[in-house]
Parts: structure tokens; sequence; C-alpha cells
């Protein structure tokens, strides 16, 4: 991203949270709720166009997922949306850092402390399931550890949505 982004949508650009391939995370404001977001970023114009597609639907299955979710162990989303190039997802701003981060440091958890943290995210990943909603991405970079210790599952970019039919046409079942 070439020009400095001062605002998406409505909201106001603080400051970058990180870069990867295809686009950044920023932390952002909603000045209408006077709320700090995170901003997930693709610049699609880097991408073929069916790649770009491709993103941009992940977004908004993504958004819809973790809209099926209200759990004090997954991050929430607000808002997806695009504005020329670019596709960016609204999320709840976690104070923190990930589990990864922790690992990278060489940084250890006592053994109360890695059970706490297992049993908030497997009650958070039975919630989602029980919700229909299968994560598929479990990994050290999507589980954020926020300011008071508590763990927040992010990034359900590749979730499955399951649907109350057990079956489709022309498929087997068992």
């Amino acid at each position: 991203m070439g020009e400095e982004l001062k605002t998406l949508g409505r909201y106001n650009i603080e400051r970058i949270l990180g870069r990867g391939a295809m686009g950044v995370v920023y932390e952002g404001l909603d000045p209408k709720l006077n709320r700090r977001v995170a901003i997930k970023t693709i610049l699609k114009n880097l991408l073929d166009p069916d790649t770009a597609k491709d993103y941009s639907m992940r977004f908004a299955r993504e958004a819809q997922a973790v809209a099926r979710l209200n759990h004090p162990h997954i991050v929430q989303v607000y808002d997806f949306a695009e504005e020329g190039e670019i596709a960016y997802l609204v999320m709840e701003f976690i104070h923190g850092k990930e589990l990864k981060n922790f690992f990278d440091a060489n940084e250890r958890f006592d053994i109360r402390e890695a059970v706490r943290i297992m049993c908030e995210l497997l009650d958070a990943l039975d919630f989602a399931h029980h919700a229909g909603v299968i994560h598929r991405d479990i990994k050290p970079a999507n589980i954020i550890i926020d300011a008071q210790g508590k763990v927040k599952i992010t990034d359900f970019g590749i979730a499955r949505l399951e649907t109350s039919d057990l079956t489709h046409e022309g498929q087997l079942l068992g």
C-alpha cells in the first residue's frame, strides 16, 4: 500500500499492527462508537482476479462465522466491506500478543497457567462447534493472550459453517 491510509470506510486508521504478504492489519478507531478496532485488510490488486474474489469471500465467511459467536474467548468481528481495491474486516481490538510470540521468545507457562489457557481455548472451540462453526486453523499465531492473560481465538478465515443439512444431493454419508 504505497500511500499512507488515513481512513477506511468510516474507520480512522491509527497505526500498523502487522503486515502480511497480501495485506496489513491496522489499529483503528470507530468514530461513531468511539471504540478501538483492529482492521485486517487484503489489497486485491496484488492478486489475480480469482484469488481476489476468493479472499473477498473468505472475509465474508469469517464475518458470518464469527457473527454467530458471542463468547469471551473469541475475538468479535464487527464489520466487513470493500473499498476500491481493499477488502477489510473490522474486529475487536485486543491488547495482548499472539501465543506464537510467547513460544518464539522461549517464554514458558507454569502448569496451572497452561491448563487454564487450554481450558479457555477448548471452551471457546466447544462453543463454536455447538454453534456450527469449525475453525480449521487453530495454531499459536491465531491465539491471542490479552493483557489480563485471557485467551482470544482469532482468524476464522477458513472456518466451515455447518448447516442443518446432513447430506447434499449426490453426497454419501457414513
